[in-house]
């Protein structure tokens, strides 16, 4: 990683190999500087290099503003509100029931709750259609535990969902299941290519990487009967079919080679890393080294044609468009993606199904649907956040994240994490230009 400064007061530099670029925290501009053009800058100004500079928009003169006031006018200026103005997509929360016993998991598993009934899943979509009412689509994830151990509830559903959506003039319905793959049966694949469904499968690479974390209940791994699975999900028209990779300690150091695996031994040309879910306030990695570490995967991804997005992906558009990508609780449309729960409940949280903070009844939120913004992200909450690349990609913790810590104050590697990432993203922007 290369050095970095504060050239200003206002403006990032990252120094490397004698070359620089300059990022605008705000705005998100950037521009490369070469060796030259680095000791140009050093020198009494004005100099050549300090001119190009003014005419791109990053000069020494103006007013120095706190960065946080400055990305807060801006949010104002591009009318980027954090607060949600409705729930267009429901993750379901089918049963804790699993398969399989993953050591890093946030959810609790197999604690003999009780699973989702038709009941509450009629209720739960009615309200989802209600609010989504004309608009061109709503989402519904299948979650659990394994999903699939009530496949009949599913079934019930996505019939619930077709008549809703013509009921209530919604044009399409996205719907996904995030699955560990041990459990496929024919009627389960037909089912899945009759409604197009995208289809994830929760797997952190080669049988050695996977088992480290991943196991049935018995104690025995399932790389194989997952693998066959997978390979019938590919054949059949219509499914979609993915990875959800999780970032652990059997695949840290090794995640381009895991990727290499997914892609060229399953043939899963769509991945989506995980940032590691601090569950209990804490980071388990190194942040700086999984950024880095993410970056070279997704060159492995990109070389054999595939995809591979992870929260790096924030950055590199955010530079792209030039327009801060930290509320990362909604959709761009200001919509929230929230967890159906047993009991007619909702979680504000996707991720987070036992916070008070964010549980209420179905009732509730459509009676005061000023409650959504109880999970509106406090952006920049601390002055260090003033002094970060990463102002206006991460703005802080998530008011998840601010739960789970108990205070504001990110943890160390979460901070290293997306400075790393905008770094890596700032270099590769401005190199080209």
């Amino acid at each position: 990683m290369a050095s970095s400064q504060i050239l200003w007061g206002k403006y990032i530099q990252f120094d490397r190999d004698g070359e620089a670029a300059l990022l605008d925290p705000v705005t998100l501009d950037s521009v490369y500087l070469s060796r030259g053009e680095v000791a140009d800058l050093s020198a009494v100004p004005p100099t050549a290099t300090h001119a190009a500079l003014a005419e791109l928009g990053f000069t020494p003169n103006g007013p120095i503003t706190d960065p946080r006031e400055g990305l807060h006018h801006r949010l104002k200026e591009l009318g980027l509100d954090p607060n949600p103005v409705r729930i267009s997509g429901l993750r379901v929360v089918l049963t804790d029931a699993c398969n399989m016993k993953c050591d890093y998991c946030f959810v609790p598993t197999n604690t003999g709750k009780r699973d989702m009934t038709e009941q509450e899943i009629h209720e739960g979509l009615t309200y989802l259609f209600e609010t989504n009412a004309g608009q061109d689509e709503v989402s519904i994830q299948w979650f659990g535990g394994e999903p699939t151990i009530r496949f009949d509830l599913m079934q019930y559903g996505d019939e619930l969902a077709d008549t809703l959506a013509a009921e209530h003039g919604v044009r399409r319905v996205r719907r996904t299941v995030v699955s560990n793959g041990a459990r496929l049966t024919d009627e389960m694949l037909a089912h899945y290519a009759h409604y197009n469904y995208g289809v994830g499968i929760s797997i952190d690479g080669p049988p050695a990487i996977n088992a480290a974390n991943r196991r049935l209940l018995g104690g025995q791994p399932a790389d194989d009967r997952i693998r066959n699975n997978v390979q019938r999900l590919l054949a059949a028209d219509g499914v979609h079919v993915g990875c959800n990779l999780t970032p652990t300690s059997a695949n840290i150091g090794r995640l381009a080679e895991t990727v290499t695996w997914i892609i060229d031994v399953l043939g899963l040309k769509f991945i989506y890393a995980n940032t590691p879910i601090p569950t209990k306030g804490r980071w388990l990695v190194q942040g700086g080294k999984l950024a880095k570490e993410l970056h070279e995967a997704r060159m492995v991804a990109l070389g054999r044609g595939a995809m591979m997005f992870s929260v790096l992906d924030r950055a590199f558009q955010a530079l792209d468009r030039r327009r801060p990508m930290l509320l990362d609780h909604m959709q761009s449309d200001r919509t929230l993606n929230a967890a159906l729960l047993t009991g007619s409940r909702i979680s504000l949280c996707d991720i987070n199904f036992e916070e008070p903070a964010f549980l209420h009844s179905i009732d509730d939120i459509r009676t005061t649907p000023s409650l959504l913004t109880g999970i509106a992200k406090q952006v920049a909450p601390i002055s260090a956040c003033g002094t970060c690349p990463a102002l206006a990609i991460c703005g802080g913790p998530s008011r998840n994240e601010q739960l789970l810590i108990g205070g504001d104050s990110p943890d160390p590697e979460m901070c290293a994490f997306y400075t790393g990432t905008v770094e890596i993203a700032v270099w590769d922007n401005t190199g080209v230009q």
